[in-house]
Formats: structure tokens, C-alpha cells, sequence
């Protein structure tokens, strides 16, 4: 397992500096076939430029990147320099034996007194790397898995990480300033004339391909360097399971640690929109939280990739105890939708049940035993694939037949083909049309399905962890599920954003987002500046469509109060049926006025 991982990180970064090499040699291959021998030259600049360019910017961050990131912790989150041996004994001891073992030198380490468990590190060399803990970490996890958490943080230093990510990291930057630098140079050439054409066609070919090919392999690189930094999680993972010898223990904190950081969120939540607070704490507050969601990429947790986990599997904080069937229910989702895959392809950090089955897994190989025995196995029973494909389709492809299929049959006339006459091409369009707005009603019977009369009342942990046939499991970003909640408003969506529209509902089990999609755009400024503060702190019964992604969210269709007014309501699925309605008129006036009239 271990060679794997050390496997995939060498080939992923071989291939992601293989794209530029290829973009390099491919720009002067074309200015020699074009143009000639002293063109390659002249194009050399194409490629040597953006290289040293790129390479220069990634190499200034690197030398001042820590130290920007000293004086923002310190001052975002007033965070302060500690000795290791001040830590608790056994975090000391344990810093002391690993810098011995792996050769690494913590001299201080950052303490933030905050709640919000957080634990990171940054830096360049092994030598030089900062460690820095919340007090959240110490007050919320056990001895061991203070232990467990610092040993995947010294894991990252252990490996390297930093000098490995950045060298990756360079590879979009230079791939992106290829694209700049091309675009350029294509310009130049076009517009160069005399005596020179074939030098201005030489160099004018290899910048568009360049700048095509090279846009290309930019967003490709994104999502190797995504990729890469996943594979790095779980080398740190697997480092601190081999070196404490308790896989168990990391499993266990990854869970508190996700909740801590959901229950720092209602807090700040409510603390933002609490009038009683004074400006400067809440002012505070979002510069921190701004930060710390800046950031989290570096952090042991990315709470946006674990929403759907977290919010239920640690719901009772007062008990102290995980539960492992909750936790098993809650990561059925993650590990056997498509759509968990799909979704952590844009993430810096694996999917948190992913994590916590390695950690499984590492556990079986050393001999030991699982946190989570039933975690990897079949928890939904009906397989997710082909919603997955349906909504696919549904999401991406769909809407683009709108103004395809009606097009396609408006170019066959126009190029003139044998019996294809005017009344032909208008029936085409129609029927284009038709089949077009029978998609769109399908679409929209997917995504807005029907609410009943009837709606069960459920609460946010028995959705989350619903794996029944036709559940809620089978939710996604694009398909809903008929959901009734009910709770109190805690705060906006994106807490201290005033411009936010939406709202976070909690109740006994957890808390999670309310999308509020009016019919018309503009509602949503007008429903964020006058609404919704007077929504905060309101016990409410909400009827909307669950969706799933890792953060879970319900999208609003009414909103009550507990004495029945309706606050707000959205109109969005109306709107889905009027482009329906409208492309069934499209059809029919196309199919009747390609009928001659005798």
C-alpha cells in the first residue's frame, strides 16, 4: 500500500511536467515544419520565457510564503509561539522521539486559542517547518488522538510536502503563462507581413497550437495537482496510523475534529448576526473565518468535503461517544454514490469516509482492529449509477439540445439537401423543439419533483444517513428529494456576507444550508438585505428538495414560521415548467407553419 501511494505521487508529478515538456518540444516541432530552421529560435522565446517567468513567481512564493502565512495567523488569529515542551507531556514527547527518527527540527510551535479544532503545518524543508495547533485540538480529542492528529501533520513534514506540492503546483502556472505568452505571439504573427511570411506563418502556427494545447493541458494539470494533493493525505494518514501504531485513533479524531469544526461554524454564525455583539468582535470574526476558510486546503480537514458526514455522525457532542453504525450510514453516500467521486475530483482533500476506510484498512494490514468494522461495505442496497448517468445527462447535456436538435435541422436546409424544402425544415425545427421540451420536462420532473400532500417530517441526521431504496441516498447536485424539516434559523449562509440569501437551519440532529432560488434574480438581494435578519432565531417548517453533494443542502420551496405565516417561498421550479411550456409552443408554431396551406 505503501509503495502505491509513493507510486502514484512520482507518476502523477512525472506526467504533470511531461505536459509541459510536451507543449515545449510541440511549439518549436511546428515552427520547424512551417517555417524553417532559424525559426525554432525565434520560438524558443515562446517557450523559455513563460518557463522562467513561472518558475520565478513559484520560487518567490516558496522562500516568503511561510512567513506571510506567521503574520496573518498571528494576526487574524492572534495566535502565539510555544516551545514543543510546553505542549502536553505526551505531545512533547512524542515531537521529540519523531525529530529524532525522521530528522526534523520543530522549534517552536503555533498555538491558536480558538475552539475551532484546527491543526496544519507550512513551511519549506524539514528544517524549518511550523506546527500549528488550536485549542480546540486539545480540548476536544483524547490523548491519542492529539497524538494521532500531530503524527499526520509531522508526516507531512516528514515527506516533504511542501518542496513536493510547490514543484507540482508550478506546473498550471507555467502551462497557464505558455497560454498568455502564445496568445501574443499569435497576434504578432497575424499581423506581421513583407518579406517575412513564412517566418510570421511559422511562429503564428506554433502559437495557436500552443496556446489550444496548452489551455488544455492547464486544466487538466488542475485536477493532477488536486489529485496529487489527495494522494499526499493519504500518505500523512498512513504515516501517523504506522507511527503511533493506532490507526484507530486518527479514524476517531478525523470525526471529532469535522464536527468541532461544524459546531465552530453554528457558533459563529449565530455570533455574526447576534445585533447585541459588539461591531469590532464580529468584524473579528469574519477576517478569521475568512481566513481559516482561505486556508483550509492546509488544514488536516477540509470541512467542505465532509459536511455530509459530520453533521450527523457526532451529532450529541454532550455523549462523547461516536457512534459507528451513524458513521457507517452517514459515509454511504461518499463511498457508493458516483457522485462522491465525481465531486472530490475538485477537492484538495480525499473524501473523509475514503480516509477513514484507508485507515480500516491500514489497521487490518498492521493486525489490528477496525474503528469502523462495517465502513466499505454494501450500505445501498440499489445501485447509483444510473441516476448518476441520468442526472448526467439531465445536468449537461439537456440543455444544450435545446438549441441543438433545432439546429441541426435548420443547417440541413441550409445546405441544400435533395427534397429538403421550407415546409420540410420548419416540421424538422418543430419536432426538434418537441423532443427538446419533452427533455426539459423530464428535467425538470427530476430535479422538482412533485411535493405531497403529505410530506413526512424528518430531521437532518435521518436524511443524511438514509440508505433505503428510492431514498434520500439516491440525492444529488442535480437531483432532488421531497424533504420537510423543521428547526431554527442560526444564521446566513455564508455568515457575516450581508448580501447572503441564504440561511442555515438546525435542529436536535445537526445543521445544514437552505438554497433560496426565487423566480427572479433579484429577489435574492432584496430577500438578503430586508428578510432575512428577521428570519434569525425563528423556529421554522421548511418543504423544499433535499440535494447531496459533500456538503448536503435543501433548496426552499415554503417556509413557515410555528404560527403559520409564510416567510418566503421560491419559485424556481415554476420557472423550469414555463421554458417547457415554451418550447411546447415553439414546436407547434414551427410544425403548423411548415404545413402548406391549400
Amino acid at each position: 500500500m505503501k509503495f502505491r501511494i509513493i507510486f502514484r505521487g512520482m507518476l502523477t508529478l512525472a506526467f504533470l511536467w511531461g505536459l509541459v515538456y510536451a507543449v515545449a518540444i510541440g511549439a518549436m516541432l511546428i515552427t520547424y515544419y512551417v517555417g524553417d530552421i532559424t525559426l525554432v529560435s525565434k520560438t524558443f522565446s515562446i517557450v523559455l520565457l513563460p518557463i522562467i517567468i513561472a518558475i520565478a513567481i513559484i520560487f518567490i512564493q516558496f522562500l516568503i510564503s511561510p512567513w506571510l502565512l506567521d503574520l496573518s495567523f498571528r494576526w487574524l488569529h492572534k495566535m502565539t509561539w510555544i516551545d514543543p515542551m510546553q505542549l502536553p507531556p505526551h505531545l512533547a514527547q512524542f515531537i521529540s522521539d519523531q525529530s529524532q527518527l525522521q530528522e526534523l527540527s520543530i522549534k517552536k510551535v503555533g498555538m491558536i486559542h480558538d475552539q475551532n479544532p484546527t491543526a496544519l503545518t507550512y513551511g519549506r524543508l524539514k528544517k524549518n517547518a511550523r506546527l500549528v495547533l488550536s485549542d480546540g485540538i486539545i480540548n476536544l480529542l483524547t490523548p491519542e488522538e492529539q497524538i494521532a492528529v500531530v503524527g499526520h501533520e509531522l508526516g507531512h513534514i516528514a515527506h516533504r510536502d511542501f518542496l513536493f506540492m510547490t514543484i507540482a503546483a508550478a506546473v498550471p502556472m507555467i502551462l497557464y503563462t505558455f497560454y498568455i505568452f502564445s496568445r501574443g505571439f499569435m497576434r504578432a504573427g497575424l499581423l506581421s507581413g513583407g518579406d517575412d511570411n513564412k517566418a510570421a506563418a511559422g511562429i503564428a502556427a506554433a502559437a495557436i497550437v500552443t496556446m489550444v494545447v496548452s489551455y488544455l493541458f492547464y486544466i487538466i494539470s488542475q485536477f493532477l495537482v488536486m489529485f496529487l494533493s489527495r494522494v499526499r493525505e493519504y500518505y500523512a494518514d498512513r504515516f501517523s496510523g504506522q507511527e503511533t501504531r493506532n490507526p484507530a485513533a486518527l479514524s476517531t479524531a478525523l470525526v471529532k475534529i469535522a464536527y468541532g469544526m461544524v459546531q465552530s461554524q453554528a457558533q459563529y454564525a449565530q455570533t455574526m448576526n447576534d445585533k447585541k455583539v459588539d461591531r469590532r468582535v464580529r468584524t473579528r470574526a469574519y477576517r478569521r473565518y475568512g481566513f481559516t476558510n482561505a486556508t483550509r486546503s492546509l488544514n488536516i480537514f477540509d470541512i467542505n468535503a465532509a459536511k455530509g458526514l459530520v453533521m450527523t455522525a457526532y451529532a450529541q457532542s454532550q455523549v462523547g461517544d461516536i457512534d459507528p453504525e451513524m458513521v457507517v450510514k452517514a459515509a454511504a453516500w461518499d463511498l457508493e454514490s458516483p457522485w462522491g467521486g465525481f465531486l472530490e475530483l475538485q477537492s484538495t482533500h480525499p473524501l473523509a469516509a475514503k480516509r477513514l476506510l484507508a485507515l480500516d484498512d491500514l489497521a487490518e494490514e498492521m493486525n489490528m482492529k477496525r474503528a469502523f468494522p462495517d465502513l466499505g461495505a454494501d450500505q445501498i442496497r440499489e445501485s447509483l449509477w444510473d441516476e448518476f448517468l441520468i442526472d448526467l445527462f439531465l445536468m449537461y447535456i439537456a440543455p444544450a439540445l435545446v438549441f441543438i436538435l433545432p439546429g441541426i435541422i435548420a443547417i440541413f436546409y441550409a445546405f441544400g439537401l435533395p427534397g429538403f424544402t421550407s415546409s420540410w425544415m420548419w416540421i424538422g425545427v418543430g419536432s426538434g423543439f418537441a423532443l427538446a421540451a419533452l427533455l426539459w420536462v423530464w428535467r425538470t420532473r427530476i430535479k422538482f419533483p412533485r411535493l405531497g400532500e403529505e410530506l413526512p417530517l424528518i430531521s437532518i441526521m435521518g436524511a443524511v444517513t438514509d440508505v433505503s431504496d428510492d431514498g434520500y441516498a439516491e440525492a444529488s447536485p442535480f437531483r432532488g428529494k421531497p424533504i420537510q424539516l423543521q428547526g431554527t434559523i442560526i444564521g446566513r449562509g455564508q455568515p457575516g456576507y450581508y448580501f447572503s440569501e441564504d440561511v442555515v437551519l438546525q435542529d436536535p440532529s445537526g445543521i445544514i444550508t437552505l438554497d433560496y432560488n426565487p423566480l427572479f434574480g433579484f429577489m435574492r438581494w432584496i430577500t438578503a438585505l430586508f428578510r432575512v435578519d428577521r428570519l434569525i432565531g425563528s423556529q421554522v417548517t421548511i418543504e423544499g428538495w433535499y440535494r447531496r453533494t459533500p456538503r448536503p443542502v435543501v433548496m426552499i420551496k415554503r417556509m413557515y414560521t410555528l404560527d403559520g405565516d409564510t416567510k418566503f417561498s421560491s419559485n424556481k421550479n415554476i420557472f423550469s415548467w414555463i421554458i417547457a411550456g415554451v418550447l411546447f409552443i415553439a414546436a407547434i408554431v414551427c410544425i403548423f407553419y411548415g404545413f402548406p396551406i391549400s
